[in-house]
């Protein structure tokens, strides 16, 4: 089933389907726009919804970012959205390495979170909260993008 649908979610909301009909089950679904996740960062036609995000016209609750190949492209699509509030030195589970090497802050949530969001420019044809006209088009993951900033 998942190969024929190329994705496990969509094999499990079938399912879920299936099953609520079989059985009566009440299935309810979170919302695109307060749930927001890699189906919609990466499909052109939810590009008005990234917008709202990137403008801050809307804050989603969680940003999932599902559909994506490998934790390196979901981290630099982060950064990009302003959705990253990772230190570097944490981001590979370094946490509580991190809080025994940093001098200034003792506990690892003031070594490894920002209060900011941690932004970075990686791909000027995908959603990002300020302009990366200068960055490359993600060619290898996209190949019709187009740019993000008009």
């Amino acid at each position: 089933m998942v190969l024929s649908m190329t994705s496990h979610q969509q094999a499990l909301g079938a399912l879920l389907d299936e099953h609520s009909s079989l059985t009566g089950l009440r299935v309810k679904t979170l919302s695109g726009l307060d749930f927001p996740g890699g189906y919609h960062y990466h499909r052109k036609k939810e590009i008005e919804p990234m917008r709202d995000i990137v403008e801050g016209r809307h804050v989603p609750y969680i940003f999932h970012m599902s559909w994506t190949t490998n934790k390196k492209n979901k981290l630099l699509f982060l950064k990009q959205m302003g959705l990253w509030y990772t230190n570097t030195l944490c981001e590979n589970g370094g946490g509580v390495g991190a809080a025994k090497i940093s001098k200034e802050e003792s506990t690892m949530e003031s070594s490894c979170c920002s209060a900011e969001p941690l932004v970075s420019c990686h791909y000027s044809d995908k959603p990002s909260v300020k302009e990366c006209k200068d960055s490359p088009k993600a060619r290898s993951i996209d190949a019709k993008g187009k740019p993000f900033w008009k």
